[in-house]
């Protein structure tokens, strides 16, 4: 049962409302003066060493989905590269994952392939990359001293991990053995609309893309995506010289990245500093330096992606291809 429309809306108003209702009273409480005074000290060595990591870590990104989407005849590493941090800058400029779908089509107007498969290929990057952030998670909970709360899910998540990840490669596996290429439940080709056109060919490049070999690659990338988003966390609050051991930087995080899988604000900024104020909190870090550091990350995260998004991908917008783009899908 869905909701009508005005309901829907009420809805997103009130809780648009009490977010900034919570933002509000967290604010309250915030020594800005204090925080104001550690953001002015931050290191700029470690800085840069962060901003560089993340740099790096949304490269690894857009490689991840360039290792499926080779599959499908998108030949072209900077094409996807230059989709990828468009498609991470759009994403800090709204409420809704726009970026998602912005990626999709930019890479398909640009390699000259079937959106669906691209699609195909970003959902199955998408699964890799909350596979490994419960691999973080386990690994963080079983090997850091963690806070109860977090530490308490790492049975959960071992299980899940391991179950999610059998069940991926087993229909990655048979898939392919039983030469399936779309879900038998579709229509026949040529009793479909284009919803369902469509549909068979998002199904045949899931099969296309998903292969062992493929998600093996994939898996190692995401882990050392979120392994330099870590290093950026930590470098940065080593640079505003907060006195917070590895465990609190993995918490805050794990506890960041689930925030934005609904996001509230546009970036989720606010929220993003509540977030990791409360979440190194337990480590000794009070609020004025802790909403320091998270507003140098937030900064690192979204200013440099937007520029090199900005530099790197001009045309992509106005479906504009390089001579390198042309030849590599040839």
């Amino acid at each position: 049962m869905t909701l009508p429309a005005r309901a829907r809306s009420l809805l997103r108003v009130m809780v648009v409302v009490a977010v900034i209702a919570v933002l509000l009273a967290f604010a309250l409480h915030v020594d800005w003066r204090s925080a104001w005074a550690v953001a002015r000290r931050a290191d700029p060595v470690l800085l840069l060493a962060a901003l560089l990591c993340n740099l790096l870590s949304q490269a690894l990104k857009g490689v991840r989905w360039w290792v499926f989407l080779r599959s499908i005849g998108v030949r072209s590493l900077g094409l996807v590269l230059r989709a990828t941090f468009a498609g991470a800058s759009l994403n800090n400029l709204v409420v809704a994952q726009g970026g998602e779908g912005a990626r999709v089509l930019l890479v398909a107007r640009g390699a000259g392939v079937s959106s669906a498969g691209v699609l195909a290929a970003l959902t199955v990057e998408r699964v890799l990359d909350a596979l490994s952030y419960l691999a973080l998670l386990v690994g963080a909970a079983w090997l850091l001293a963690l806070p109860e709360p977090v530490a308490r899910w790492r049975t959960a998540a071992s299980v899940t991990l391991a179950v999610a990840t059998v069940v991926l490669l087993l229909a990655a596996t048979q898939r392919r053995r039983s030469g399936v290429s779309a879900p038998s439940t579709l229509p026949a080709p040529g009793r479909v609309n284009a919803v369902g056109r469509y549909l068979r060919r998002f199904a045949r490049g899931m099969v296309d893309v998903a292969t062992p070999s493929r998600l093996a690659v994939a898996m190692l990338l995401s882990v050392g995506a979120w392994a330099l988003q870590l290093a950026t966390y930590h470098l940065t609050a080593r640079a505003a010289q907060l006195e917070l051991p590895l465990a609190g930087s993995v918490v805050a995080l794990l506890m960041v990245g689930v925030s934005f899988l609904v996001r509230a604000t546009p970036g989720n900024v606010g929220v993003f500093q509540v977030i990791y104020a409360l979440s190194v909190r337990p480590f000794g870090v009070l609020e004025g330096p802790a909403v320091a550091a998270a507003l140098l990350i937030q900064l690192l995260q979204v200013v440099p992606t937007m520029m090199v998004a900005m530099l790197a991908a001009p045309g992509l917008a106005s479906g504009q291809v390089s001579r390198g783009d042309a030849e590599a899908r040839r």
